[in-house]
């Protein structure tokens, strides 16, 4: 019979087993997916997943220090984000040297407000 210590670890070891097994699906969706978006959130999924393992681990052993490097690692994950849709982003932007995209051609052109022609 389990006493209750280690049955919290039993527990413990399982959620972390499920963890790895979604993060390698993440993985996947990443690999496969079709846009730059999907990849983005496939990496942001695989890093929480990952804090939340660290967190995990901490408790198993019992060791708080790697709680400091959960946190850090939260904080390098967020950036990283950030940075990577900041990129996707900007490269998203029409540049003035790009020609004129087909909707822009096909309005209408601005009205004279004034009357005069």
């Amino acid at each position: 019979m389990y006493t209750i210590t280690e049955a919290y670890k039993v527990l413990l070891w399982i959620a972390a087993v499920f963890l790895s097994l979604s993060a390698c699906a993440c993985l996947i969706r990443g690999i496969l997916g079709p846009r730059f978006t999907d990849r983005i959130v496939a990496i942001n999924m695989i890093c929480t997943k990952a804090v939340i393992m660290i967190a995990l681990l901490s408790c198993i052993l019992g060791d708080s220090h790697l709680l400091d490097i959960a946190v850090l690692y939260a904080m390098i994950s967020f950036l990283a984000v950030v940075v990577l849709s900041k990129c996707y982003l900007s490269s998203r932007r029409i540049k003035p040297s790009d020609p004129v995209p087909m909707q822009a051609a096909q309005r209408d052109p601005p009205e004279n407000k004034e009357g005069i022609l």
